[in-house]
């Protein structure tokens, strides 16, 4: 898979450290923003494996559920971590 810069862009984003801190800091506002801004960059760059997990980040936001946000949290830089080894691989 060739990865186009808007894919790069949103792999590479602060935003998604922003969001794990906004959690652990229980800013759900700020977490609310940050997890909307994060779904619309990754629909903007057609990676659809993220949606899932962002609604359920949101769900748990609005709920102040910590534990499960922080558990879904862990999946997404997971699949985060996956996309950018890939991408590191097919640079060599």
């Amino acid at each position: 898979m060739l990865y186009t810069d808007a894919q790069v862009e949103f792999l590479k984003c602060m935003d998604f450290m922003r969001l794990g801190q906004a959690i652990n800091h229980k800013q759900w506002q700020s977490a609310s923003m940050i997890v909307r801004r994060l779904d619309d960059m990754a629909r903007e760059a057609g990676i659809n494996d993220f949606e899932r997990a962002f609604t359920g980040i949101r769900q748990s936001i609005n709920r102040k559920d910590i534990y499960e946000a922080k558990q879904i949290m862990a999946i997404v830089v997971n699949k985060r971590v996956k996309y950018l080894n890939d991408m590191k691989s097919r640079e060599c």
